[in-house]
């Protein structure tokens, strides 16, 4: 390291740099769950129980990211937790909008079963867990209750927002800059 690295102060005033990088990697997240999603459903493995969390990866990485690269666009300034949260909840909320809006795409007009065969797959996957035939249509009964797409909008936007802030939590905790 050099000393002239050293040597700079910190400064305390001034605007951070957060809204435009937030942004940027909110939209890189959101579009690359897009991506994923439809390469899943071009090979026909988006019900390969792996492939779920493949959405939640991203989401992570985007958003440890874009943390990141906010802390580093204010090099020179103290960047305190509560601003790389923010940040990292910005981000959070574009992933979260841009995954709703595609879902509604896909469940209303790429896969119109999509919802179908969702069910289908959990009852085969019960099945061979040794489940009977009455637990089965049981469990599916109560599936269905929560499978329309304004529930599964809901479910998505929630669980979202709690990872999204976990993973905003830890992010902030490791790159803020405070005094």
């Amino acid at each position: 390291m050099s000393n002239d690295t050293l040597d700079q102060p910190i400064k305390q005033d001034g605007n951070l740099d957060i809204k435009s990088n937030a942004i940027k990697f909110g939209i890189i997240g959101g579009l690359g769950g897009v991506i994923v999603s439809l390469i899943l459903f071009f090979a026909n493995l988006q019900y390969e129980s792996w492939s779920k969390w493949l959405q939640s990866i991203i989401m992570v990485v985007a958003i440890i990211a874009g943390i990141k690269a906010i802390s580093d666009a204010n090099k020179n300034k103290l960047v305190p937790f509560g601003s790389l949260f923010g940040g990292g909840m910005l981000i959070t909320v574009i992933i979260s909008v841009i995954s709703i809006v595609y879902f509604l795409v896909y469940s209303n007009f790429i896969e119109t079963n999509f919802i179908d065969n969702l069910l289908e797959v959990s009852r085969k996957q019960m099945a061979e867990k040794g489940l009977s035939e009455e637990q089965v249509d049981a469990a599916i009964e109560m599936s269905k209750k929560f499978m329309s797409p304004a529930i599964m909008t809901v479910i998505s936007l929630i669980s979202s927002l709690i990872m999204g802030a976990i993973v905003s939590l830890i992010g902030a905790a490791i790159f803020k800059k405070e005094k």
